[in-house]
């Protein structure tokens, strides 16, 4: 394993500590579903997890089947929900006993006809309905449909559920308030008509720190976990998880007037001191980062990466700081979060965080 190169440190004191920040804003009865799909948002879905097993976490959720064998040959033997279930492998889901939420007739048709056939009663299985996001789920006028499917003998329904498509605006908002509403209806039909011990849950980090009043029986942290919750606000309760750091492997010193990178993509103004960093958008480090004047950290002070991403590499300005080969850049992190970063260039925190290569190190914090 290379040594000298780039590396995400995962800090997992600090995802105790915002685990237990998030546990703080809950009832007691409140479970915690932690969310962590796509390798744990970038990071490493496996450390991620045992970490949370040893927290008391009794169920987790992630996105594709794929990611729940992961978990399983891991030896994560912890209920794993999985949100988005292809129909062609729910047979493989049922072998493997993780929890699939259903979240159309034709996947509650296929997972019965599959249970029937391999004579399994009591199958764990979520229903998912639409709320208002308009991505998957039932529609409110199929709960009577649900109401009969739970008392099938073929299902055991765990939980139902909805997702949020704005719970970080601020409140009063309209769309949320009509989601809510919404799903406060179908609690309501469904309450009366299925069994007492199926739990309800909503709300995603944003939906925690903004909606608690709606906590219901459970929720489903996935990024705040992980130190992030889309509001500068919130953000100053939790911790980074997760920084993205790399050496220092080359110092150029140029004239007046010379360029850095392809396509001449920067050129000094002055005598300049350019530090070259083995990491680029391979990495996850698109190519606008040279474009928009992004700031690092190197000695806490800050520098600029300067020119274009290339695939492995970028060059940022070391002009007037004082820094040698083989010193450590903080590209973001604790002094940088990846929400300001992400801002910078016009995205958010997830797809910069969840975008970092595999090729790069994981280094463990404990």
């Amino acid at each position: 394993m290379e040594t000298y190169g780039p590396y995400l440190e995962i800090n997992l004191i600090n995802l105790e500590k915002n685990f237990n920040t998030i546990k703080s804003k809950l009832l007691s009865s409140t479970r915690i579903i932690p969310v962590i799909k796509s390798n744990g948002y970038g990071s490493d879905g496996i450390i991620i997890a045992r970490k949370l097993v040893a927290l008391g976490v009794n169920r987790f959720a992630v996105a594709y089947t794929r990611e729940a064998i992961e978990l399983k040959n891991a030896g994560i033997q912890t209920p794993i929900m999985i949100f988005y279930p292809n129909i062609k492998n729910l047979e493989l889901i049922v072998r493997h006993k993780f929890e699939p939420a259903i979240y159309s007739k034709s996947l509650l048709e296929k997972i019965e006809e599959i249970l029937e056939k391999f004579k399994i009663q009591n199958y764990p299985i979520h229903i998912k309905f639409n709320t208002g996001l308009n991505r998957l789920g039932f529609n409110f006028s199929d709960c009577y449909l649900i109401s009969r499917k739970s008392y099938s003998s073929f299902f055991n329904i765990i939980s139902i559920y909805s997702h949020l498509g704005a719970s970080e605006n601020k409140r009063p908002c309209k769309f949320t308030d009509n989601q809510v509403n919404l799903f406060e209806k179908i609690k309501l039909i469904l309450t009366k008509d299925i069994k007492p011990e199926i739990g309800f849950h909503l709300l995603n980090t944003s939906g925690i720190f903004n909606y608690p009043e709606f906590q219901y029986d459970a929720v489903r942290p996935g990024i705040g976990l992980f130190g992030n919750s889309n509001s500068r606000i919130w953000d100053l309760e939790l911790k980074q998880v997760l920084s993205l750091k790399a050496p220092i492997i080359q110092i150029h010193f140029i004239n007046k007037g010379e360029s850095v990178g392809y396509n001449i993509g920067w050129i000094s103004n002055q005598k300049s001191k350019i530090g070259i960093i083995p990491i680029g958008h391979y990495d996850g480090i698109g190519r606008i980062y040279g474009k928009k004047n992004i700031p690092v950290i190197i000695n806490k002070q800050k520098s600029y990466i300067i020119g274009n991403i290339c695939m492995d590499m970028m060059m940022i300005d070391l002009t007037g700081i004082r820094s040698y080969e083989g010193d450590i850049v903080t590209i973001f992190g604790d002094q940088i979060p990846p929400n300001e970063v992400a801002e910078n260039v016009g995205t958010i925190s997830y797809e910069l965080i969840s975008g970092i290569s595999q090729r790069i190190n994981r280094k463990i914090v404990e």
